[in-house]
């Protein structure tokens, strides 16, 4: 029998909330002599996440073991779990009593589960606090010159490069995005831009040099309104403007926008920022006159 720091023995599930939906669980096997506590967490979970609910679970154990690649084991089913809980809605229980992680592999044993069989599966992720990370908006795109850039949903984990790319555009694009002088994003800004809700906004960003020095090369994003049908919208591409960036990542906010239902995109852009009212305009935005600011434009975009 291999020695305690080559094995971790632990027990992980999903449970239904009422209110919120399906929760993960894990917490150390019985038959160690860890300390017992539970940990939860809702869905979805992403590598890091998952590393976090390991470590509540059994601090300062089972993830600082001799072999690393047992935490990297149980992060794996910690995720995979995630993912079912994501996309089969009728599994209201499942239980994993026993989940041994030896080197690089899990074994399971004695699982249970439950399931709604009435629970039809349903466009997006109604049964879900958290929306799932979209990786269906994931994709390459040609520009007009041959660049190639990786078109993706911003992930929390960007904070880095959504950072550099604010702090390298120039001060008059920096002043037209957040509407004051601004030299970088405070750590508060950079959670609300790069940890979001995807089931009520959306940010897209294009990478360029992915293999080797990845940079964003612009962003544009989304937020619904509280009214629901409508929701706010923003893009910058500093460096790379003309070159049809701003273009796709706009064209493909725009798609997003109709599939999840608004009517209408909404913009305020200052009146001296004369590209940017050129843009939307081509994207078939109306500009009108705010009646609230004198230096101020709003953009609409019908969407129906």
């Amino acid at each position: 029998m291999k020695p305690l720091r080559d094995v971790a023995t632990v027990e992980l599930g999903i449970a239904t909330d009422a209110r919120f939906g399906p929760v993960i669980f894990v917490r150390p096997a019985r038959s160690h002599s860890l300390v017992q506590r539970r940990a939860l967490m809702l869905p979805p979970l992403n590598a890091r996440l998952a590393a976090d609910l390991l470590a509540h679970a059994a601090p300062g154990g089972m993830h600082q073991q001799g072999d690393p690649r047992i935490a990297d084991a149980l992060v794996d089913a910690r995720t995979r779990l995630s993912a079912l809980a994501c996309m089969l809605p009728w599994v209201r229980t499942l239980v994993l009593e026993t989940v041994v992680a030896s080197g690089g592999r899990v074994s399971v044993s004695a699982p249970r589960f439950d399931v709604e069989p009435e629970r039809r599966l349903m466009r997006g992720y109604p049964h879900m606090a958290i929306h799932p990370y979209p990786v269906e908006l994931i994709g390459d795109v040609v520009l007009r010159n041959g660049t190639l850039v990786h078109v993706r949903p911003i992930r929390p984990e960007d904070a880095p490069l959504e950072q550099a790319f604010v702090h390298d555009l120039s001060e008059e694009s920096r002043y037209y995005r957040f509407f004051y002088r601004l030299n970088e994003l405070t750590p508060a800004m950079l959670a609300r831009f790069t940890q979001v809700d995807y089931d009520r906004e959306l940010a897209l960003v294009a990478l360029i040099d992915v293999a080797t020095n990845p940079a964003f090369a612009g962003v544009a994003r989304y937020i619904a309104n509280p009214d629901h049908g409508s929701a706010e919208f923003a893009v910058v591409a500093d460096a790379w403007q003309r070159r049809g960036v701003a273009r796709v990542l706009m064209r493909g906010l725009i798609v997003c926008a109709k599939r999840r239902g608004f009517e209408r995109l909404n913009g305020t852009v200052l009146r001296a920022n004369e590209p940017m009212l050129a843009f939307v305009r081509t994207l078939g935005f109306t500009v009108k006159d705010d009646p609230e600011d004198p230096g101020q434009l709003c953009t609409t975009l019908l969407l129906h």
